[in-house]
């Protein structure tokens, strides 16, 4: 953390503590006489890692969400899934919002998002912090429609707006706060940044952060899991989900990506990570290759602009990203930001015996601990951005012309139960 962790201002006035101070004193989990009880069978990074994908999550922390569809301003579209659904409990003045972002190729249904939700959601009588949790299942993912030729991508903060702008439109009295996993660490975190004094979040946690996706790239392929698994892996999903929505991209009447490029990718056995991002993800969102992509859209670049209270936690053993992507010298050059970094924990597993003998993810402790601070606190409300209404749900940011939102109308909401059953494409992590 920085040695000049930023005061918090509450609203009404009264005491002020910094964001260090509401930490070391509201977050016990991150306490060094805290302990992470990982299970013997899971010792290290990789096993942590694997764990999420191999194990059975289909009846743990079951949600039940709401589903809208959003077009957007280039007129895709964005599945947004909410819970408690409206339908069943209203919009009450004065709710926390809690804006979700989940990682490559996941959505809503994943269970490391779900175990968030099932802690946050509940009333604070049913031992709950009764956050309204909007999901955003990114283009392409979770039964999100593609009707345009683009998906997203690590760096796709311009769909948070979008989204965020809705928020601010559909539960006017709100305050929002946010929480990102991995990907979608890395895209909310860069949204924050980019919004600088005008980001309307009271605070966000991210969760396995890429935050360096240049050293990320080099290491994934230095390490033997790295090499024949996890690049392989990633890869696969991506274009799995290309794959998934190929027509409209075969169908398009121009493109950067020709479609003998793109019928060749397809019938290709097997595509690494990188090998995906230089043929498919560059060109189509202007990048010049793999690694321009990675270097532009890394989130360690705008820790200087985040004004709002964060909480990063990252595993040291991440075989994902590696220990060299952690923004260390960012971070204690900025007020806003603590990370937190554990010895074990692996992406997005962090997994260990509960008190009943059932296995459970640790990163929810500090989590909750950190959103339930942030209420306790109370801070002083975030200006939203400014909406300029051109129908009853249509509408554009005031003065961004490329932020703005349209609710495609539906006769009745669509219920959306999560925690049944599992994803179609690659899950976990």
């Amino acid at each position: 953390m920085s040695p000049d962790s930023a005061t918090l201002r509450r609203e009404g006035g009264g005491p002020a503590k910094t964001l260090a101070e509401l930490v070391v004193d509201k977050v016990p989990a991150l306490w060094p006489s805290s302990t992470f009880n990982s299970p013997w069978y899971l010792p290290n990074g990789d096993a942590h890692t694997m764990y999420s994908s191999i194990a059975d999550f289909s009846k743990v922390d079951p949600i039940v969400y709401e589903r809208k569809l959003l077009e957007l301003p280039d007129k895709g579209i964005v599945a947004v899934d909410i819970t408690p659904p409206l339908s069943s409990h209203p919009v009450s003045q004065g709710e926390n919002v809690l804006f979700v972002a989940h990682g490559l190729t996941g959505g809503s249904h994943e269970s490391y998002v779900r175990a968030v939700l099932s802690r946050v959601t509940p009333d604070k009588s049913a031992g709950g912090l009764g956050f309204r949790a909007v999901v955003l299942n990114f283009r392409g993912c979770n039964g999100s429609p593609v009707v345009t030729p683009r998906l997203y991508h690590a760096g796709s903060s311009d769909d948070v707006g979008n989204v965020i702008l809705w928020i601010c439109h559909a539960f006017p009295e709100c305050k929002i706060y946010g929480i990102g996993f991995s990907l979608g660490a890395n895209i909310l975190t860069k949204y924050a940044g980019e919004e600088g004094e005008d980001c309307p979040l009271q605070g966000f946690v991210t969760l396995a952060n890429p935050w360096h996706f240049v050293r990320g790239a080099h290491f994934l392929p230095s390490t033997f899991t790295g090499r024949f698994i996890y690049r392989w892996v990633l890869g696969g999903a991506l274009r799995t989900l290309l794959h998934l929505h190929r027509r409209v991209f075969l169908e398009a009447p121009e493109l950067p990506v020709s479609r003998a490029t793109l019928e060749n990718f397809f019938n290709r056995p097997r595509v690494t990570l990188r090998q995906y991002d230089e043929t498919i993800q560059a060109p189509l969102f202007g990048f010049e290759s793999a690694w321009d992509y990675y270097a532009k859209i890394s989130s360690y670049k705008v820790i200087p602009g985040i004004k709002v209270p964060c909480l990063a936690i990252n595993s040291i053993d991440d075989p994902i990203t590696g220990p060299r992507s952690l923004p260390t010298s960012q971070v204690a050059r900025s007020p806003y930001l603590i990370l937190a970094v554990t010895q074990g924990g692996g992406h997005l597993g962090w997994y260990e015996r509960t008190g009943d003998g059932r296995i459970g993810r640790w990163y929810a402790k500090p989590v909750v601990q950190f959103l339930a601070a942030l209420l306790e606190y109370g801070q002083e409300q975030r200006r939203k951005p400014g909406l300029v209404l051109l129908g009853a749900d249509h509408a554009r940011q005031a003065g961004r012309d490329d932020v703005g939102f349209r609710v495609l109308s539906r006769e009745q909401s669509e219920l959306v139960a999560s925690g049944t059953e599992t994803s179609k494409l690659f899950t976990g992590w």
